[in-house]
Order: structure tokens, then sequence, then C-alpha cells
């Protein structure tokens, strides 16, 4: 089984992920013998098969040729080429990519800008309710595409999202921006901190659990 291999200087053991293509990535102590390497990927086979199904499944729940999930809704997707000018609109139940047959800008493209438009006029103001509520302030929001994050905070007061969190239900994104505030007063996870987020966001646990199976993939 193909496998990247990480060494890090203050890895104390062998640990196995996923990458975003859902290539196994192997993170091990500097001078870890190869044939243990390859042992704790053998050992590991059913670990593995068992998480790229769960991260192909994800990959194609949430956006695929035909369909689209936007805020925790399911929509049939449709592409339409022709003389009218590139634009994405939904219609009922159905998203639809008008594609201008000279552009040079691809469907996908296309649907990444309405998303990542459609992220930052949700998320921002979203970002500020909560904020407030919390009595929380910070410096800028960045949003961008991570691979392995929903959000951040800096030590500076700078919060960064990933905007693919457009596909999430409302609650989900509530939690993560909850999240990532709360480390504006606490920049760890201490009992304290999730004391905090509970205030904010009562059933975080259920929250968490949801975004470990259903956000694998998508980030």
């Amino acid at each position: 089984m193909d496998y990247q291999l990480h060494t890090h200087p203050r890895a104390r053991r062998l640990t196995l992920r996923l990458d975003k293509t859902g290539q196994p990535v192997v993170t091990a102590p500097r001078f870890t013998p190869q044939f243990l390497v390859k042992k704790f990927v053998q050992e590991h086979q059913g670990w593995i098969v068992a998480h790229q199904e769960r991260w192909q499944e994800a990959r194609t729940k949430f956006i695929s040729e035909t369909n689209l999930t936007l805020f925790g809704k399911q929509y049939q997707l449709e592409t339409r080429s022709g003389d009218q000018p590139s634009a994405v609109k939904i219609q009922g139940k159905t998203v639809i990519i008008y594609f201008h047959q000279g552009s040079r800008q691809t469907a996908e493209a296309i649907l990444n800008k309405f998303l990542k438009n459609t992220a930052s006029h949700y998320l921002v103001p979203r970002i500020h309710q909560l904020a407030k509520k919390m009595g929380i302030s910070f410096k800028k929001v960045t949003l961008r595409a991570q691979t392995t994050r929903w959000g951040s905070c800096s030590s500076a007061g700078n919060l960064n999202f990933n905007w693919k969190l457009v596909h999430f239900p409302p609650r989900i994104i509530d939690y993560v921006i909850v999240h990532e505030l709360a480390h504006r007063q606490h920049m760890n996870h201490s009992a304290k901190f999730w004391q905090f987020v509970e205030q904010f966001s009562p059933d975080y646990r259920l929250s968490r659990g949801w975004l470990k199976r259903q956000g694998v993939g998508v980030g």
C-alpha cells in the first residue's frame, strides 16, 4: 500500500492520517527503521481502507457532478451552456451553473466563485453577531480553502475560516465560529475553554462528532 512518510523531531510514536487526497500519511520519530514503518502500515490496513471509504463518501456527499449540499440542504446540480453570462442561480431545489461558451472559466471555477461569495456574505456577518453575543473582539477575518482546518485563531487576534463551511448546516457553522472566538479568551483546549464554548454552543459535543464523521474529505 502506497503512503507518504513524514519525520518529525518531536514525534514520540508512529501516527497515521489521510491527506486531502485520501492518501495515507505516516508521521514518525526521526531515525525510525523503515521495516517498522511498513509493519505499522500493514497492521493498520483495515483502518486505512475504512477511512478511505468514509473520505470518498463524504467527498461526494457535499458536491458531485449532479448534487450539491448548501447550508445542509440538498440540491440538484445542473450545468447549462449558451450565450448568457456565466453565473450560478438557485431555482427551487436546483442549483444551475450558466456557462458562457466563450468563457475561459470552467463550470467548476464558476461554482467555486459562487460558493466563496456565498460563504463570505453569510460567515462574516455571523462571526460579528456571535462575537458581540460572546463579548469577544478580534482584528481581521480571512476566508480560504484550508485542507486540514475549519477555522483558526492567531495570538494576534486574527480569525481564519474555511469557506467550504458553506456546505454545512448553520448549527455546525455556528459551533466552528464559537470555537474559534472562544480562543480569543482561552488560547488552549482547557476545561475553562470548553465551558465557555458550551455557554454559546450547548450541543458542541454533537457538533464536534458531526464534523469528525461528516466533514472528512471536504477540506
